[in-house]
């Protein structure tokens, strides 16, 4: 059933932001990085200066639990993640710290970010005695639950996966709409722009019988993932509608997939408050 309502959110990723957010980072920081992974013909990828980073891992982990590790035994790279948005740009790879813990015969694992641009360490996980395990602390955790669903939305685990060469010729599609029209930093919008508004436009026309019409429809935020099992990329758009019988306009977010080149959205209209808000789908 219907078990919770979270309102609007236009930044998707619920991290500390502030921990990530980075305002002198450039567009083509993304593309450098991006362009820096490794890649065989079995799909197995490698970021550049990997060596290093596992240094900076595993003097982290020490530092932050030297009275709960022993040493670390593994590190694997997990996963990057880009964010863009016209006030906002972060980006970190994910690691997997295999770790033996004091008095505990079995291994551990302690999830880490790395930050590219500053070359920091960061971990958010906290070692819980009674569990023998590291987890998220209670807000984080919570803030977990409270992203999107992206498998649902149509983005994430697809048979057509994006490549780096999507992520690389998206960012560079920014770069190109700056210059053309002499755009600011703050000022950025996707390349093909009028094209993915005609599709939303269509889209909250097709699955939302209450809206009228759609009056505006603003660029939010842009993202990619990347890993050993999948690679996806979509923007976020914030539609402005207007709701029958209804005079105060609301708003829709919307997901644009470039690689299916369709918009989604789990964002449902709900009477009582008349407004739209993401449904957080649960059983009892």
């Amino acid at each position: 059933m219907l078990k919770k309502f979270l309102a609007v959110a236009p930044l998707i990723f619920v991290f500390n932001l502030s921990v990530y957010s980075q305002d002198i980072i450039k567009i083509e920081d993304f593309i450098i990085e991006h362009s820096g992974f490794e890649e065989n013909e079995v799909g197995e990828i490698t970021p550049i200066n990997i060596k290093e980073i596992n240094k900076k891992i595993r003097f982290f982990v020490e530092e932050k639990y030297p009275e709960i590790v022993e040493y670390t035994r593994n590190i694997i790279w997990d996963s990057y993640t880009t964010f863009l948005s016209p006030s906002n740009r972060y980006h970190y790879h994910t690691f997997i710290a295999q770790v033996k813990v004091n008095d505990i015969d079995r291994l551990k694992y302690v999830e880490v970010n790395f930050n590219p641009y500053n070359g920091e360490v960061l971990g958010d996980y906290e070692w819980i005695e009674e569990d023998e395990e590291f987890y998220l602390s209670g807000d984080k955790e919570e803030n977990q639950k409270k992203k999107p669903d992206l498998i649902d939305l149509g983005i994430g685990n697809l048979e057509q996966k994006a490549t780096l060469d999507d992520f690389i010729s998206e960012h560079q599609g920014f770069l190109d709409v700056m210059e053309t029209k002499n755009l600011k930093e703050g000022e950025i919008i996707p390349l093909n722009v009028v094209e993915i508004n005609k599709t939303i436009r269509s889209f909250v026309k097709s699955n939302y019988n209450n809206v009228e019409y759609t009056r505006n429809i603003i660029w939010d935020s842009y993202a990619t993932f990347l890993s050993p099992f999948d690679k996806y990329h979509y923007h976020v758009f914030i539609a402005q509608v207007k709701v029958k019988s209804i005079k105060r306009l609301k708003y829709l977010e919307i997901f644009y997939n470039p690689i299916t080149k369709k918009a989604t959205s789990d964002f449902s209209w709900i009477d009582s408050d008349e407004e739209f808000f993401r449904v957080n789908k649960s059983v009892e």
